[in-house]
């Protein structure tokens, strides 16, 4: 069931796409490959996808710790993109 819209109307697909750190300090370092599975509803649009163990160990490991959200601040982030979703 979609968290979004609740509609029940979803896919999955294969994907992979390159992850790549924002700023510019970062342009230079190389993107992490990641090949995931994208659970889409095909109502709202909503999409989930679960990184696989290895590459979400490397992205942990090429991010610095100012770019990190942690407790209440990932929390925020996550209702606000929520609000912009609902909006739409």
């Amino acid at each position: 069931m979609c968290p979004s819209c609740r509609s029940n109307y979803q896919a999955e697909f294969g994907s992979e796409m390159i992850v790549h750190l924002s700023g510019r300090e970062n342009r230079d370092k190389p993107g992490v490959w990641v090949f995931s599975k994208l659970s889409i509803c095909l109502d709202c649009g909503f999409l989930q996808s679960k990184i696989p163990a290895s590459e979400l160990a490397q992205l942990a490991a090429s991010t610095p710790t100012s770019e990190r959200l942690v407790g209440e601040q990932a929390g925020e982030d996550a209702l606000s993109a929520d609000r912009i979703r609902r909006e739409a």
